[in-house]
């Protein structure tokens, strides 16, 4: 009798992780998404000013493209895994068992032709910003900042497992190592700065901005040195949808346009201190 309850228990917990597993990877389309009235929109967890809870400048948008097609935005949350290629089979196109269900879009998808051809179950489209890395300094204690030698012997901040963390410990067979200092937050990073306990904080433009405006602009902005890995011009930011979903692509490409053309895109980079580059 006891070995019968423990088997029909088993039994329902395989059938409760088949179940998640096949929500996990149910796509809908354009037509669903209308019907349904909600579009489901993926994007980071804990990832401002991109993300922050119910708020951010990716939450923002995911409210003003559902708005555009008539349905209401159910955003989603999603931790990053190892890679974009994860990402993108986790909130996209496939799912996960134990994560939230797969969302009709993604955002903040790094619109890039090589990644496209690595992910053909996905259509990448729709870049809305341009990121650019970006530091913020004491010009007392770094009077400039064009090459590698302008900054040695100076204490340096970076988001902790952040891509110029990586450019930075890398930099020139590793010298600059004893010099980084690693943040978990913006908030710890701006201290730092305002402490003296760090000359510069250096990483992508989105977090540099709003740290320069919480600081009330006393200190400068600058490009960093050129850094292995870190591309001088930027990368475009972008949307995902499944490989079938063309109709929802074109609804949603038609939404990004005509709120670029009102200047609502731009109005919501403004009210995160972030200036919105337009993608190259």
């Amino acid at each position: 009798m006891i070995l019968a309850t423990r088997l029909h228990a088993l039994s329902a917990a395989l059938f409760a992780v088949c179940l998640l597993a096949s929500q996990a990877g149910e796509a809908r389309d354009l037509a669903d998404v209308l019907s349904s009235g909600q579009l489901r929109v993926g994007v980071y967890r804990d990832f401002p000013p991109y993300a922050d809870k119910d708020a951010g400048i990716d939450v923002e948008l995911a409210h003003a493209l559902a708005g555009k097609l008539g349905v209401k935005a159910d955003v989603r949350s999603y931790d990053a895994d190892e890679n974009m290629d994860d990402d993108l089979r986790n909130i996209v196109w496939k799912g996960t068992v134990l994560g939230p269900a797969v969302s009709d879009v993604m955002m903040h998808v790094p619109v890039d032709a090589t990644m496209s051809r690595r992910n053909p179950q996905v259509r990448i489209f729709g870049a809305y910003h341009r990121e650019t890395m970006a530091a913020l300094r004491s010009t007392e204690m770094l009077h400039r900042m064009d090459t590698l030698a302008d900054i040695e012997r100076q204490p340096l901040g970076v988001e902790n497992e952040s891509i110029m963390s990586i450019s930075l410990l890398s930099a020139d067979g590793g010298r600059l190592r004893a010099q980084v200092q690693h943040f978990r937050s913006m908030d710890e990073a701006r201290a730092a700065l305002e402490a003296g306990q760090i000359a510069a904080f250096l990483g992508m433009r989105s977090q540099v901005e709003p740290m320069m405006a919480a600081t009330g602009r006393r200190y400068t902005m600058s490009m960093p040195p050129a850094l292995p890995g870190l591309p001088q011009a930027g990368w475009a930011l972008g949307l995902a949808v499944g490989a079938d979903d063309a109709a929802l692509e074109k609804a949603l490409q038609d939404a990004l346009g005509a709120l670029e053309q009102d200047g609502t895109l731009d109005r919501i980079f403004q009210r995160h201190a972030v200036t919105r580059m337009p993608p190259l």
